[in-house]
């Protein structure tokens, strides 16, 4: 490309490429071709080192075939959500965007799935996917299989419908990576059949997210955000800042997390059928201080329910070295249903041959306001737990 050209940049209107002044803004443009990927995947091979960023204008584009991304440091930029909008052909189910390329970024836009199934992945390290709207789908909205990824700012909206078991953002750093990174952060994630968020593996960034109406399904049960893999522990998640309010089903709990070390800070969790949080086996380390957990156990009744189903933080067998500190944990409801603040499960009466013997131990508990559960309490030991120290807590009864 000549040094006059790379004052232009181009911009994909409706079946070829146009050369735009730089400040010239894109005319609106509807396109009118049966499968726009093939036009928009030779606009994106055509940008140029100097400016390899491609802007989408406003539009309503189907997507008929799988549009592979697979120029490194690209940016593929809509006219905003809503505006620049991508739209599954119902005769199409694969991928609707792969980007296959390291460090794109791919933002403001619309991608409506129209029930298909995943819609985006960012399958090479250092993509970027910003400001888009993620919608209508039956499995992964975002998908994000490769590490060093970031998902920000971005709105991903499920069917809502309890039998579609679908996943807002997906990612698997794998059983023994610890160098897999993604950052999660302030998203809008509500009505999917099964997590709002899903990630194992590496180390994991979720932040200042807001969570609603996740695993509506009601089987399994799981939560809104899950966290982890019980048979691994190279999972090193930092979870702060988020509001993960009423939960889709009645087995939908707020943050569930198991196989590997957890920070857990500052988040608002309310109204979910299982516990605001719950700790599981593989647990090596992890740390609950400052978050805020009410209305938790509306499964309380139904056929399979346990005492730490209702409980607002529920640490399990085989969790070890755990501080759990300056939380509230509350029921306001006017018939409540959050058992106690805090419950220290029993050991099982016969472990599942698929983990092998390991009892609670290390945990602190202290100055944690636990007043207002169904039970006044507010702790409930169970757990036979070795090396425990239970201090400062409301009511003074919790530390007994």
């Amino acid at each position: 490309m000549s040094h006059a050209a790379s004052k232009y940049r181009y911009v994909f209107v409706a079946g070829h490429i146009g050369l735009l002044f730089a400040l010239l803004q894109a005319p609106k443009c509807y396109a009118t071709l049966p499968d726009s990927v093939p036009e928009l995947a030779r606009s994106t091979e055509a940008l140029s080192s100097d400016h390899p960023v491609l802007d989408v204008p406003a539009g309503v584009y189907t997507v008929a075939s799988t549009w592979t991304i697979s120029k490194p440091g690209v940016t593929i930029r809509g006219a905003g959500i809503g505006e620049t909008i991508l739209v599954r052909d119902p005769q199409f189910d694969g991928v609707m965007i792969r980007v296959n390329s390291a460090n794109a970024t791919i933002s403001g836009m619309t991608l409506n799935g129209n029930g298909g199934k995943t819609v985006i992945s960012l399958s090479q390290p250092g993509t970027v996917a910003d400001t888009i709207e993620v919608k209508n789908f039956s499995h992964i909205g975002i998908a994000v299989p490769a590490s060093n990824c970031r998902v920000n700012n971005c709105r991903v909206i499920g069917l809502g419908n309890p039998t579609v078991t679908s996943i807002g953002i997906w990612h698997d750093g794998g059983q023994s990576s610890t160098i897999s990174t993604i950052k999660i952060e302030r998203n809008i994630i509500r009505d999917n059949g099964i997590n709002g968020i899903y990630c194992t593996g590496g180390q994991v960034t979720i932040t200042d997210n807001e969570l609603t109406g996740n695993h509506c399904g009601v089987n399994p049960g799981g939560g809104q955000i899950d966290v982890g893999n019980a048979f691994t522990t190279n999972t090193v998640a930092v979870i702060d800042g988020n509001r993960i309010l009423n939960g889709g089903g009645t087995k939908s709990g707020g943050i569930e997390l198991g196989g590997g070390s957890f920070t857990i800070t500052n988040n608002v969790i309310r109204n979910h059928g299982l516990s605001g949080i719950g700790l599981g086996y593989n647990t090596i380390h992890a740390t609950i201080s400052g978050n805020t957990i009410s209305n938790s156990g509306h499964f309380i009744g139904t056929k399979g329910y346990k005492l730490e189903h209702g409980a607002g933080i529920s640490i399990g067998y085989g969790a070890s070295n755990i501080e759990i500190f300056a939380n509230r944990c509350f029921d306001d409801q006017p018939n409540k249903t959050q058992t106690w603040g805090i419950v220290l499960v029993r050991p099982p009466t016969q472990l599942s041959p698929k983990f092998s013997p390991k009892s609670l131990e290390n945990i602190v508990i202290k100055d944690n306001d636990l007043r207002g559960n169904a039970h006044a309490e507010g702790l409930l030991d169970q757990s036979t737990a070795r090396h425990k120290i239970i201090s400062g807590n409301l009511p003074p009864a919790a530390n007994r």
